[in-house]
């Protein structure tokens, strides 16, 4: 029943702080009182006597409460008992005491994305192993293939209704479902709740839109505010590439501008609209061809053909194609192009050391040099071992007549010149068939339209020639296999 404002009412103790009034039996000896916290979740009985006499039972109190269809609890009547029992010796008020107890509401949660990659990350820098900041690794890039699932929306689980202590319903605040908008080359599954990337390329997501690019494409300088780049797709900057920076990609790299000491590799092509300028760290490897305005201190490997419309100065160049100098030349590098180069010039007249290789697959040609590298640090050993022998090798059984110590020495050096001698013809044996490999599908020509300066060195095959000499233009030249050089043909 409502509360009728009995002036006698004390007002509710300390303890009772933030429940209030919201019914109570009132009569001239008690008043039977119930409060309430103000979601109504907890209730709580108090007695006020107004008399000495004490006079309350179990039942006056659970017919208030059944009366106002409150929800009593074992542990409530267990406390409205035990009250009871000591109502004689209360100092005039029982309670409040806790005797029913409603169930809150449990919230729905958001719904939320779940993603299948990892998602893009804000800018950040990449701490090295020094613990020093990489601001080139910025982490900016998430690559995706068509057919990828990138996303799975997944919907705001359902919350659970209250219930307050008279039995009525408390609903419950649902989440809030998760938008996102499918953007370009991002497809849906039929539920509408996976999505898939249609292209092979860049996962963005901005807003409430993810969308899917499949070039990088970077407008003006890669620099800081760009950082390093590691996409599956073709790359395109607008001017400079930066020192230091590194661009990794999985089709062709274009770059309008030139290009520093910086590292670029991709599993195309590669076109430089400006030069190359390394600084003696650049490094450029391609599976394709190779064009750029002119190459300087940098290391360059090609799967096609390089071609520079100024000089090549000072770098290393390996092609399995060809290389094609138009204008300027090459000049204190080491180029090897396994079919075929073309330049105006070759050396210069200051004598800098070029080297041209030309009809060689350079993978072989490097294996060429490790075995050759290889059979002179054999032969060394053998000549050092050799010469500590001595009269060894030609009478063994002097071995027999020396101290213990000695003689185990020179059985250990024997020992050791055995393996090597078979070692020798073992190398000698692959580097002869790397010789007879080298010049398989190989166009074996250099042209020269100008000038090769004295000091250069020329391979073709395996014919090999120093120039002592300036020759001048324009000139062919081929292999001369019976003299293992190389002929200089108008």
């Amino acid at each position: 029943m409502p509360a009728k404002g009995n002036p006698r009412a004390a007002p509710p103790p300390a303890d009772a702080k933030g429940l209030s009034l919201h019914a109570a039996d009132e009569g001239d000896a008690k008043d039977i009182q119930l409060l309430v916290d103000a979601h109504k979740l907890k209730g709580h009985i108090r007695v006020i006597f107004h008399t000495g006499q004490h006079d309350i039972t179990e039942d006056e109190v659970m017919a208030f409460l059944v009366k106002l269809n409150a929800r009593v609890t074992e542990a409530g009547r267990a406390a409205i008992a035990d009250a009871v029992a000591k109502s004689a010796e209360a100092s005039g008020v029982i309670g409040p005491l806790l005797v029913a107890e409603g169930r809150a509401p449990v919230a729905g949660t958001d719904g939320r994305i779940e993603w299948q990659v990892n998602p893009p990350e804000p800018v950040r820098g990449h701490k090295t192993g020094k613990g020093r900041v990489d601001y080139r690794e910025r982490n900016q890039i998430v690559n995706v293939r068509k057919g990828q699932k990138i996303l799975t929306i997944v919907e705001p689980p359902p919350g659970e209704a209250g219930e307050d202590v008279f039995g009525n319903v408390i609903p419950f605040q649902a989440g809030h479902a998760v938008t996102v908008h499918r953007g370009k080359n991002v497809e849906a599954a039929p539920d509408g709740k996976e999505f898939l990337a249609s292209v092979t390329g860049m996962l963005q997501y901005s807003g409430e839109t993810v969308s899917v690019e499949p070039s990088f494409i970077v407008q003006n300088n890669v620099d800081m505010s760009v950082g390093n780049i590691n996409f599956i797709g073709p790359v395109k900057v607008g001017r400079d590439v930066g020192d230091g920076f590194v661009i990794r990609a999985g089709k062709e790299i274009e770059i309008g501008g030139m290009v520093e000491g910086s590292i670029l590799e991709s599993a195309s092509y590669i076109r430089i609209g400006g030069g190359v300028a390394g600084k003696g760290r650049g490094r450029i490897i391609c599976k394709g061809n190779l064009e750029a305005r002119y190459l300087s201190e940098v290391f360059v490997e090609t799967g096609g053909d390089v071609t520079v419309n100024n000089s090549i100065t000072t770098s290393s160049v390996k092609s399995l194609g060809k290389i094609i100098v138009n204008n300027g030349g090459i000049r204190g590098a080491n180029v090897v192009a396994q079919k075929g180069l073309r330049a105006p010039e070759i050396g210069s007249d200051l004598g800098i050391r070029t080297v041209v290789v030309v009809g060689v697959d350079y993978h072989v040609k490097d294996k060429l040099v490790t075995l050759e590298r290889e059979l002179g640090v054999i032969r060394e050993a053998v000549e050092k071992i050799e010469k500590a022998l001595g009269p060894l090798l030609t009478d063994g059984d002097i071995v027999a007549t020396l101290p213990p110590e000695k003689a185990e020495i020179a059985r250990r050096l024997m020992a050791q010149l055995d393996v090597l001698m078979k070692r020798a013809p073992e190398l000698g044996a692959r580097r002869d068939a790397l010789f007879a490999k080298m010049q398989v599908g190989s166009d074996m020509a250099i042209e020269v339209s100008k000038k090769i300066y004295a000091g250069v060195v020329m391979q073709i095959g395996t014919c090999r020639r120093t120039f002592e000499l300036d020759v001048n233009g324009p000139m062919k030249l081929l292999p001369d296999i019976e003299s293992g050089s190389i002929k200089v043909s108008r």
